[in-house]
């Protein structure tokens, strides 16, 4: 808990509320939300409010509804601490009600926790940044922020078990009226821009040194040190709206030789895939420990579902693997195109098949390095230096109309 000595500062640093899309405390910090804010965190004195969520976790339906409620639990408990890079982060208190006046009386309830966080830290017209659509109903109760920037980084009324059309108003009603939206998907872009002239479409960064750097004096990480080679690896949430289980069971059973090597949550029902020997989940990982992971895989895949989901969506493990120098195999998505020269594409599950099978056997050392040379200058600070100069400019031009 932050102590009440911190709340005095003397820093002259504009300040900055963001309503995550993600949680802090527990979610993967290589999401696009955590690598923006906490550079912006270098300019700004930012208070990072824990993702308000979209929907209610179901037992019934949602295999790790527990263990979310008790993540989210944990970090409710947090309520407001400072973190490692100087930002202030809340878990404010929810009320999880499904109901219109549920969610009027719970968006209250945060926006009244919001509100005293506020003025204990001395945040006054703040920028809001929202990574989350509820998060406007609070933010219309927000009446002295000073610019408001939207991140739309995914069709979010395709996300399982939300009020798709709850959701699709608040995303409309934020892309058209936010000061500056935010896109990484070109589709969603072009929509967006004839709705919001101050759009701006910049694509996923990439964390180039961590992932490119050199591994020498890292140990191994013993999980995977004992699975034999060739690793066909995969780092990022298994879950039903992106990953195609029946591919991966496919290719699995058609590559008896090759170690399918998972690591990251799963929220997938993957009873098929555990049958097979040469597959292999390694659970969550440290956002620090992935690159030592990744460097161990002999080819990455991205074996993504045909849906809309996918259609709008643009994955940051694209660049990370990358930067790595792995060969990649992926099913098509459109995101993809720019990279086909260098990405091992397949549109159905022999060619996944017979591309991982490629992908092994490459062997022209020059190739790995024309991957990292791709993304070289695709990195995150490079990426929050482009938000930097739309911010400025809008933040200038906000305060010239408001003093006419």
């Amino acid at each position: 808990m932050v102590k009440a000595e911190n709340f005095k500062t003397a820093d002259k640093k504009p300040s900055l509320v963001c309503f995550a899309g993600c949680d802090w405390w527990y979610h993967n910090r290589g999401l696009f939300c955590p690598q923006i804010i906490k550079r912006l965190a270098k300019d700004y004195r930012v208070l990072f409010v824990n993702s308000l969520g979209m929907r209610i976790p179901s037992l019934r339906k949602d295999r790790n509804a527990i263990g979310k409620i008790v993540r989210k639990l944990r970090s409710i408990f947090r309520f407001l601490r400072k973190s490692d890079n100087g930002m202030y982060v809340l878990s404010p208190v929810s009320i999880p009600l499904a109901s219109s006046f549920g969610r009027k009386l719970n968006n209250y309830c945060v926006f009244l926790q919001v509100k005293l966080v506020s003025v204990l830290l001395s945040f006054a017209s703040p920028v809001v940044y929202i990574g989350c659509p509820p998060a406007l109903e609070i933010v219309r109760r927000m009446k002295s922020k000073r610019f408001m920037i939207y991140e739309r980084t995914d069709l979010f009324e395709e996300m399982p078990g939300i009020n798709k059309t709850y959701i699709s108003f608040l995303d409309d009603e934020l892309a058209a009226s936010a000061d500056l939206v935010l896109y990484v998907n070109t589709s969603l872009y072009e929509k967006g821009l004839r709705k919001n002239k101050n759009s701006l479409l910049i694509g996923h960064g990439v964390d180039f040194d961590c992932f490119s750097g050199s591994f020498d004096g890292k140990d191994t990480p013993k999980d995977i040190a004992k699975i034999r080679h060739p690793i066909i690896g995969f780092f990022g949430d298994i879950s039903d709206k992106t990953s195609d289980l029946r591919l991966l069971e496919f290719a699995a059973g058609k590559l008896p030789d090759m170690s399918f090597v998972f690591v990251g949550p799963v929220s997938a029902n993957v009873a098929g895939l555990r049958e097979y020997t040469n597959v292999h989940f390694l659970g969550q990982k440290p956002y620090e420990m992935i690159p030592l992971y990744g460097k161990e895989f002999d080819v990455a895949i991205m074996p993504w579902n045909n849906n809309r989901w996918i259609q709008f969506c643009n994955p940051v493990k694209l660049k990370e693997y990358l930067a790595l120098g792995k060969p990649v195999v992926s099913t098509y998505y459109p995101e993809i195109t720019p990279y086909t020269d260098i990405v091992y594409v397949a549109s159905d599950y022999d060619g996944f098949v017979s591309r991982i099978v490629e992908a092994v056997n490459e062997r022209a050392p020059e190739i790995a390095q024309n991957r990292r040379d791709r993304v070289r200058n695709e990195t995150w600070d490079s990426k929050v230096a482009q938000i930097k100069v739309a911010l400025n400019r809008g933040c200038q031009e906000t305060e010239i109309t408001d003093s006419q």
